[in-house]
């Protein structure tokens, strides 16, 4: 139920897997860094799509950088808050933190704060506050929200960024009735913005593009895809040379196709090879950088592989070994994989779908394809 914040220390290792460290450990998103910056400066609100590990935390939090000390930034992930409740305690702390900084911003949330009567407490590891409300109705949570929005709306200019956003459609509620009281909510302030993100794009595009519901209209729209290969290979040399050790082009792009552009497993797979080199990095290097993960991973996958269905586990193993799948009923790929039937397949993308391991991308011309989500679950399926 926690909200997340990034540190701005120096990292021990130049290619740090969670967190932000700023600019310097942070690889491109220049265009889409500013356009957001210029939509929440000029009063719009925005709606940032992303598969996840693709980079899109990082971003929001590069792009709370680049706004400066005049803005209060506040984060929340909206995916751990499985209940409005849960979601008015972690915004209370979100915001608490983001005026920490402050000490006449965090005096007065404070002292309005205490009339609610917080359990707070401190964390003994990253030392952001921590605190929560006992609410008597859901009418005083969202009481609560009001006043708090408003009174960070009174600090000056701010921006919200509510990540996994369409984590609030699990809820036990009616989530159509919450969207739009937020949107309503919204309206009134003055000075704060906000930033919708999430990573099920069919989830989040059908509560801002359908005429049917609150949100509809009131964003613009941002969706980042992988970084291009030319500038995260100049990143990662960059980094290498900067501590005095050498990576050639081959091995970077070993990383990269092995990653297969992906943010996180970019930064996981360049993490442990920095780690381990003292001179010159190698493919053989690589290679069992590459075998610890995997060896590390091979468990939580077969178990993976035993809660579904031989058949979905199958269709699965196929769409792995293609890499991309553009046409999955196609008689080609069927017939390739001994897949059957093509209701069958559909069946089980549906489910795969539904569970996150399959992912439908969109590429610059409009065209679909699925891919699996894991990156490092289609490397493994590709190797046995």
């Amino acid at each position: 139920m926690r909200a997340i914040f990034g540190g701005m220390n120096e990292p021990l290792n130049p290619f740090p897997i969670y967190g932000y460290f700023g600019p310097a450990y942070f690889c491109n998103r220049e265009k889409e860094t500013d356009a957001i910056i210029a939509a929440l400066k000029n009063g719009r609100n925005i709606t940032l799509y992303a598969p996840r590990r693709i980079g899109k935390t990082g971003l929001i939090h590069h792009v709370f950088h680049h706004l400066g000390k005049k803005w209060n930034c506040v984060y929340l992930d909206v995916q751990e808050s499985f209940s409005f409740k849960d979601f008015t305690n972690s915004l209370l702390e979100a915001t608490l933190n983001a005026v920490s900084k402050n000490k006449t911003l965090l005096k007065q949330f404070q002292d309005w704060l205490l009339m609610l009567r917080p359990v707070m407490s401190a964390n003994p590891h990253s030392g952001s506050l921590q605190l929560e409300v006992d609410f008597a109705s859901e009418n005083q949570q969202r009481t609560t929200v009001k006043e708090a929005l408003k009174l960070l709306d009174s600090f000056g200019p701010g921006v919200i960024a509510l990540d996994e956003f369409q984590q609030i459609n699990s809820w036990d509620v009616d989530s159509i009735s919450i969207e739009g009281w937020i949107r309503s909510e919204m309206q009134q302030l003055k000075n704060l913005r906000f930033i919708f993100s999430g990573s099920q794009y069919h989830l989040l595009s059908e509560m801002f593009n359908s005429a049917k519901r609150p949100f509809y209209a009131s964003t613009q729209a941002v969706s980042i895809g992988k970084i291009p290969t030319e500038d995260y290979s100049a990143f990662i040399r960059n980094h290498f040379k900067n501590y005095n050790r050498k990576i050639s082009s081959n091995e970077v792009n070993q990383i990269l196709n092995w990653a297969d552009g992906n943010t996180y497993n970019v930064q996981l797979l360049c993490n442990r090879v920095f780690s381990k080199t003292k001179k010159e990095a190698t493919q053989e290097l690589i290679d069992s950088s590459i075998l610890e993960i995997y060896a590390e991973n091979k468990l939580s996958y077969m178990a993976l592989s035993t809660s579904m269905s031989k058949y979905q586990w199958q269709v699965l193993t196929a769409i792995a070994l293609e890499g991309k799948v553009y046409q999955a009923t196609s008689k080609e790929f069927i017939t390739h994989h001994k897949l059957g039937s093509s209701s069958s397949v559909l069946r089980a993308l549906e489910f795969l779908t539904s569970r996150e391991l399959v992912y439908q991308y969109l590429e610059d011309n409009g065209r679909a394809y699925y891919e699996i989500y894991d990156i490092i679950l289609m490397r493994w399926l590709q190797k046995k």
